[in-house]
């Protein structure tokens, strides 16, 4: 199976290690899962989705590292996530997940903000159709992103059929970095 790119270049931009935890919002049919769990030697991937048929997709193409214990599936909306029970990660990817893109996602954004370990990271990646203005997106996501506490940046990358991959990669602030910044640090 052809892995398209947005999803290659998206796993490349996220920077899998492989003791790391990981978690996909909206897995689909768990191709970006396969990539990433191939980096994972030693950690694990959660990956959810709103989606029974994407989940159960997901899982049959990952099925060896479900058996091994280094990849779970579940049928999950982000916001209908509790934190306690998620689990915390380094990382947190998001491919063309809509509820970023059209609206301020205030529920997922602090379910997020609480899923991520000290330092840990999260990539929001859309690539929107062709002809489709990107900046304006990329606008509001930072907007979005800084009201909920986050601390982001923003790169378009060309991708080979024509099209523009958004990348949006943030780190959640805390307590200790804002007093920090204020205070010099």
């Amino acid at each position: 199976m052809r892995v398209p790119e947005r999803l290659s270049v998206a796993v490349e931009l996220l920077g899998v290690r492989p003791d790391e935890r990981v978690l996909e919002v909206g897995c689909g049919r768990g191709v970006a899962a396969a990539l990433m769990c191939e980096r994972l030697a030693r950690g694990r991937l959660v990956a959810i989705d709103r989606s029974a048929a994407a989940v159960a997709a997901a899982r049959a193409r990952n099925a060896a590292k479900v058996d091994a214990g280094r990849a779970e599936f579940r049928q999950l909306a982000l916001a209908d996530a509790d934190p306690a029970s998620l689990g915390t990660y380094d990382g947190i990817l998001a491919v063309d997940v809509n509820l970023f893109w059209t609206g301020p996602a205030t529920r997922e954004l602090a379910v997020v903000g609480q899923s991520l370990r000290p330092g840990g990271r999260l990539l929001l990646c859309f690539a929107p159709p062709r002809g489709r203005a990107v900046g304006p997106l990329e606008s509001a996501l930072l907007r979005h992103l800084r009201d909920a506490g986050f601390h982001a940046g923003a790169a378009q990358r060309p991708l080979a059929d024509g099209g523009t991959l958004l990348a949006v990669s943030a780190r959640h602030r805390t307590p200790s970095s804002d007093e920090s910044a204020e205070h010099g640090g």
